[in-house]
């Protein structure tokens, strides 16, 4: 049985300056095999704000790698400056409306390209995603395998499409809740309860994101599967968080 705390929702970032803001905003950058830092930043990005979104544009992707996920996967990725508490009692919530359009994507195919609401906390290696390509909407659950943190038979991968209709640039709501006391995450898109899971250990906290990617497995794809020309564009804005409830 939960509590009921008194909620509370703020914007992170509601995108209305010029450029994109440093003190809220940072490229995601994590080391790679080789034990070097690496951006997950796109050579062709282009990016525009202050009209109450952040618009990421990546055209064709060029961020390839053929042996390290964290050189090939994510084309260009925002992660919060601030880390985000789990309340003890009630449940922290993110909302944001994010579009994405991809071009030349493989047709229902999830990793081709797509754009990502991303949740991520690096104590754990627990990943919530709400990602969406040209045709599908999607939810994931992750564990990274982080060295000192998780060992590689605690790593998994699970990506559970969800019952939402969706087309080339359709902006949608997607609200990702977490409850300590339940240890539960829900996907909700367009206000309606979409998808849920029970995390295999507590979050303190999360750190949030934005991005574009395109990661088919790099152990069963070559390079000219991979790399055919794809890219995409997303747009985000605004991030609201609210505690309680």
């Amino acid at each position: 049985m939960t509590s009921a705390t008194e909620m509370n929702t703020w914007t992170y970032d509601d995108f209305t300056s010029v450029e994109l803001d440093t003190a809220r905003w940072r490229i995601m950058a994590t080391k790679g095999a080789d034990g070097e830092s690496h951006r997950y930043q796109d050579r062709n990005a282009l990016v525009r704000t202050g009209d109450g979104r952040l618009e990421l544009t990546v055209d064709p992707f060029t961020r390839f790698h053929d042996t390290d996920p964290r050189r090939n996967n994510a084309k260009q990725m925002y992660r919060s400056v601030r880390h985000f508490a789990v309340p003890a009692a009630g449940q922290l919530t993110f909302e944001v409306d994010m579009a994405v359009r991809t071009y030349r994507q493989i047709p229902y195919d999830l990793l081709d390209a797509f754009g990502t609401v991303n949740l991520f906390d690096l104590e754990t290696g627990v990943v919530l995603n709400a990602a969406a390509t040209n045709d599908t909407v999607y939810a994931v659950v992750e564990r990274l395998v982080i060295p000192g943190v998780t060992h590689p038979h605690e790593h998994y991968i699970h990506r559970a499409v969800m019952d939402v209709a969706t087309e080339p640039g359709r902006t949608h709501r997607y609200a990702i809740t977490y409850r300590a006391e339940t240890s539960e995450a829900r996907w909700y898109v367009d206000g309606q309860l979409a998808y849920w899971a029970r995390l295999p250990v507590p979050v303190t906290g999360f750190d949030a994101g934005m991005a574009l990617f395109s990661a088919r497995d790099l152990s069963r794809y070559a390079r000219r599967e991979r790399e055919h020309g794809q890219g995409a564009r997303g747009r985000w804005g605004p991030w609201r968080i609210t505690t309680g409830g």
